[in-house]
């Protein structure tokens, strides 16, 4: 039984083989040795296992294959070539299983085999391969243009040579002696077999297979023997070809597929493995027009060979390269596949629908799409069908579909996007057998690689390189070939590689690379906490930014758009009055538009420079960054186009020391004054400034007029303007330079909005000023109100919940107490009014509508440390960050429990001017009066001794 069935071969030039070593044997006897005419390699269990898993049985067809593997020759040196077809078939059943380590196991096993029998090749009697005068039928099932296909009638029991003939030198050379003996094996199906797990190894290793050793041991081992026929030349470098694709060298595989696949029109055994490859290498690269003709006539040349499983592997890289223009005709040709190979393969009928809905969503048609997915259900919940991998690609489609039907993902009540979106998480991160935890997609395997080999050979320019591409977004040959693959590397946790980054600058010295790494580890740490690793919010932001703030091969990128893309930025440049309906169809498109085979520019979060980060810099500003990894904090000063960096000692004290100076100052104390009696808290805060920044001149002579600090972890709650630049006798950071805070270095230096000219301040407030005394309370609000130009008050004037106000105010300030949702922050409520919303939330924020007020001032907001409780940071990082993403230009936030007549003279000259001069020069000139003027202890009911009793 073989493998490579077909058609006579017609005008092929291997008929009429010349009259081989082998027939020149009587009977085919060596000496001291002898023929094995009734022996079968590999053996009848692996035919029947290959059967089995053509079938989509998978689980049966492990067991069966592990019989034939079990049953295969073993020699003095171990396990014989004819192990080779079971392995590589083991590696297949698992791969589709989502075991990848177990897969990549078995090839590897193959690929030792294969090594250590170097020059087998040269044993075997390629001479006689073709079979004379032997016509075989046509398979009833296959399709026209696969019939058309010319196979040449390759045997399955070529002659093959082992061991030695028993000479007087070969005696002498001593060392283990294996008389020879001649034995009719498949060869044909081994070589196929091998170049099936050099094509699965590329797949399963990524980039990670470049100069592999093994891969390149297998190279060696392979080359053509001397004097070998045309025929055996021709199936070498086709099995060549998927080596070289195991090791990229893609222009080798084009080389060797235009010479061997199909020789004088013909095919062969490993044709569609060797076209497959050629696809693969045409789809990384520039030549993503091709990939649609090759993998067309590789599912052909797949069906006339009687190799279905090829079928829905060529029709899924078509689906995933496929355009609007071309979809519907690579929907078609699947779903024909599908119907032909319904009663041969259920495995390959279960790819080719799935793979035929696919490239139906991409031609817009939603009920053909779903039509295919339904029967792709029916065929995959039978109970002998068991194709997890499939099951996730189906998930996957199925995404694809509801989100163009309308239903976007996060929307405020679960709907068939989240779920699908939720059954390819479950099988990238939570795929279990027998509650082993398996790791299921290739490029998550990779990042484990790459994670086990930190500290040892990542390192370098090289090294950097890796670890920057595993923790971006994954390049668009990922989504062409595997989209899940693609999508479970955007929603896996790559904090780690950024990390990595961050370590390996900082061991080198290299100061930009670490202000670059500290950025990205900045922005992916946000991100990840988004839906699809932040992939919806990248395409809101492409659709919603102005173009001045975008570079300009962005900019020309979301013009270039196609029409989906095109639709959605007319929708929200059209976006008046916002509604919930509206708002979840925008957010629709969105998804779906994440869902698809896009590479979207990482736009969300703004980037450094990559050439000169700190050349953005104004004049007189510094940049202060601090970033805790592992056990470490690391600090860094950016100006005047210069980086300096420092290790900080005594890292793990720095929580307590902040928890105690603010201690000191009154913050998160329930008993006694808050206000200190003296300036004994001084002397802790030059004893943290030291810690923090032991070069005291880089502040005190700095001359800065601005410092930009972007802190990380429980520094987001220490106040930077309150340390002394020198000495407990010397200025203080505040009164030297103007002091205002960032989430990551990207978003301190490129602002994400443009200043609004809307004069409109939304004002909410609920007993925030005087809880106790409701007249007071009102009587202060009231006193603001009236100092604005435009006030809007809130709820009474709008109750349009707090995402859909920025087309009605320029400005929101926020007088009213609300607590950080710590283990939700995206859950955190803004406004305080639309608590009962879910468009009331920072994640409502972050979502459509793409208009946000340009300032936001949040008085009232609340952190653990204003319970005496040392937070991580996370509730303010995520809260700044948030806001910015939303398009909010300028935020100011308190940290802990402020009120009284103090806050309330502080917003009223803030609001005064904040529509004139923006809030930045407002809060300075609101910061400047405050000092100046008397207060009265007993209308500060936060500062007021004994017991403190109060509801923010």
């Amino acid at each position: 039984m073989s493998s490579g069935q077909g058609l006579k071969a017609q005008n092929s030039p291997f008929d009429q083989p010349e009259p081989t070593p082998f027939q020149r044997i009587p009977g085919g006897i060596g000496q001291l040795g002898g023929s094995e005419p009734g022996g079968q390699y590999p053996s009848p269990q692996y035919y029947l296992g290959l059967e089995i898993y053509r079938t989509g049985d998978l689980e049966q067809a492990v067991d069966v294959l592990e019989m034939a593997l079990r049953n295969s020759r073993r020699d003095i040196n171990g396990r014989w070539v004819d192990a080779i077809p079971p392995l590589a078939m083991l590696a297949e059943c698992y791969w589709l299983l989502g075991d990848i380590e177990t897969s990549k196991q078995y090839i590897d096993q193959a690929f030792q085999i294969a090594i250590r029998s170097r020059g087998w090749l040269g044993r075997s009697g390629f001479e006689s391969a073709i079979q004379g005068n032997v016509i075989r039928s046509k398979p009833p099932w296959i399709w026209p243009a696969a019939a058309a296909i010319n196979v040449m009638p390759i045997s399955d029991r070529m002659p093959y040579r082992a061991g030695d003939l028993l000479t007087e030198q070969r005696l002498a050379q001593g060392g283990t002696i294996q008389e020879q003996s001649i034995r009719p094996i498949d060869i044909a199906e081994i070589m196929r077999t091998i170049a099936v797990a050099a094509h699965r190894r590329r797949i399963i290793l990524g980039p990670l297979a470049k100069d592999d050793p093994m891969a390149t041991g297998l190279l060696n081992a392979t080359k053509y023997p001397t004097g070998v026929v045309p025929l055996g030349r021709t199936l070498i470098g086709a099995m060549r070809a998927s080596e070289y694709f195991a090791g990229i060298e893609d222009k080798r595989v084009f080389e060797n597929a235009i010479k061997s696949a199909l020789p004088g029109g013909s095919a062969h055994p490993l044709t569609a493995v060797t076209l497959m490859s050629k696809a693969q290498t045409a789809a990384t690269g520039n030549q993503v027009n091709a990939v649609l003709d090759i993998a067309s006539v590789a599912a052909n040349t797949a069906a006339a060979l009687e190799q279905p499983e090829w079928i829905g592997e060529a029709m899924q890289l078509a689906a995933g390269c496929a355009t609007t223009q071309n979809a519907a005709v690579v929907a078609k040709t699947a779903g024909m596949a599908a119907v032909a190979t319904n009663r041969e393969s259920r495995l390959a009928s279960l790819h080719c629908l799935v793979a035929a809905a696919d490239a139906s969503v991409t031609a817009g048609d939603l009920k053909s799409a779903s039509a295919f997915l339904i029967q792709a259900r029916d065929l995959s919940s039978r109970r002998d069908v068991l194709v997890p991998r499939l099951d996730a690609y189906r998930a996957y489609v199925a995404a694809r579909i509801s989100a163009s039907a309308g239903l976007s993902l996060a929307s405020p009540t679960t709907n068939e996007t989240d779920q699908n979106v939720a059954n390819v998480r479950d099988f990238a991160m939570n795929h279990r057998s027998r509650k082993r935890p398996l790791v299921s997609m290739p490029r998550l395997f990779q990042m484990g690689l790459i994670r086990a080999s930190l500290g040892g050979s990542v390192g370098g320019k090289t090294g950097d390189a890796l670890l920057a591409a595993y923790s971006s977004e994954p390049p668009i040959e990922i989504w062409r070939r595997d989209p899940v693959d693609a999508l479970s590397a955007c929603m896996a946790d790559r904090s780690f590689l950024r990390t990595a980054r961050v370590e390996l600058a900082a061991a080198g010295g290299y100061t930009e690379p670490f202000i670059i790494a500290c950025d990205k580890m900045l922005a992916g740490r946000f991100l990840d906490q988004l839906p699809l690793g932040g992939r919806v919010s990248q395409v809101r932001t492409l659709v919603s930014r102005d173009a001045d703030l975008l570079p300009k091969d962005v900019v020309a990128f979301r013009d270039d758009g196609g029409q989906a893309l095109k639709e959605l930025l007319a929708s929200v440049v059209n976006e008046n009055n916002p509604t919930p309906v509206s708002v979840e169809a925008m957010e629709a498109r969105a998804t779906a538009l994440a869902l698809d085979r896009i590479e979207f520019p990482e736009i969300t979060i703004p980037s450094l420079d990559t050439e000169k980060p700190a050349s953005t810099l104004p004049e007189r500003t510094g940049l202060l960054t601090f970033v805790s990894v592992g056990n470490r904090v690391y600090g860094s000063l950016a100006s005047n186009g210069k980086i300096v960096m420092w290790d900080i000692a005594g890292a793990s004290r720095l929580p307590g020391e902040i928890g105690r100076l603010l201690k000191a100052i009154g913050v998160g104390k329930t008993r006694g004054k808050r206000i200190p009696e003296n300036d004994d808290w001084k002397e802790a805060a030059v004893s943290l400034r030291q810690r923090l920044i032991p070069d005291e001149s880089m502040l005190e002579k700095s001359g800065f007029d601005n410092l930009i600090v972007v802190p990380d972890g429980p520094l987001w709650y220490l106040p930077m303007e309150i340390l002394p630049v020198g000495d407990a006798k010397s200025p203080l950071v505040g009164e030297k330079m103007s002091v205002r805070y960032a989430a990551t270095p990207g978003l301190a230096i490129k602002p994400v909005a443009p200043q609004s000219d809307n004069e409109a301040i939304g004002f909410v407030s609920a007993r925030f000023f005087s809880p106790r005394e409701l007249e007071i309370d009102e009587s202060m609000q009231q006193s603001m109100i009236d100092g604005m130009k435009e006030p809007v008050r809130l709820p009474l004037a709008s109750d349009a919940p707090s995402s859909f106000l920025g087309g009605r105010v320029g400005h929101l300030v926020i007088a009213a107490t609300q607590n950080a949702n710590l283990k939700q922050p995206l859950a955190t409520n803004i406004a305080g009014y639309d608590r009962s919303s879910p468009y009331g939330t920072l994640g409502a924020w972050i979502r459509f509508p793409a208009a946000a007020p340009s300032s936001v001032v949040m008085m009232g907001m609340r952190s653990p440390i204003d319970q005496g409780q040392m937070g991580d940071g996370n509730d303010v990082f995520m809260m700044l960050a948030g806001l910015q993403v939303a398009s909010v230009r300028d935020i100011l936030i308190s940290r802990w429990a402020v009120g009284g007549e103090s806050s309330a003279m502080l917003l009223r000259e803030l609001t005064q001017e904040l529509p004139f001069i923006g809030l930045r020069e407002s809060f300075t000139r609101a910061k400047i009066i405050l000092q100046n003027s008397a207060l009265d202890p007993s209308a500060e009911p936060l500062l007021a001794p004994g017991r403190l009793r109060h509801d923010r």
